[in-house]
């Protein structure tokens, strides 16, 4: 079975501004796919555990057992997504987040997302988040992408 998690990080656009340029076009995508796995931090995460816990959130998240996930099915997930404070994601933060996963995961293009698709888009995920590349993410690379993902939204 090939190692889903191996790859390059992901680029949502156009190149540039080496390992934090890339960082920063992640994190929306990023915020969207950790949340999908239901991970309360990747701090000391490993592919591995990682790819654990996406399989259960998969599972819990496919409530017609199809083997896919629905815009319908990942807007739900996105809905209970807790955020500080024990919060969630209002309406239309959930579809937007939901919409942005379905559109970056979706890489065949049929309207729905297999698990294969979302473990691929997972790896991507976490290549980007493990800088120095020994399979984990350690709570100093946490903080850099926090610190690139708050830039990224204050540049907005």
């Amino acid at each position: 079975m090939t190692n889903v998690w191996e790859g390059r990080p992901f680029s949502a656009g156009k190149s540039g501004g080496g390992e934090m340029g890339r960082m920063k076009m992640l994190l929306p995508l990023a915020a969207a796919t950790v949340a999908i796995v239901a991970t309360p931090a990747l701090a000391q995460e490993t592919r591995a555990t990682a790819t654990q816990k996406l399989d259960a959130e998969f599972a819990a998240s496919d409530t017609n057992k199809d083997g896919f996930l629905s815009p319908a099915e990942i807007e739900a997930r996105m809905a209970k997504m807790k955020l500080g404070g024990g919060r969630t994601l209002d309406a239309t933060h959930a579809k937007r987040v939901a919409a942005l996963f379905l559109a970056r995961a979706d890489t065949n293009k049929d309207g729905k997302v297999s698990q294969a698709e979302s473990a691929a888009l997972m790896g991507q995920v976490f290549s980007a988040y493990d800088l120095n590349r020994d399979g984990k993410v350690d709570a100093a690379e946490l903080a850099k992408a926090r610190a690139a993902a708050k830039g990224a939204a204050g540049a907005k």
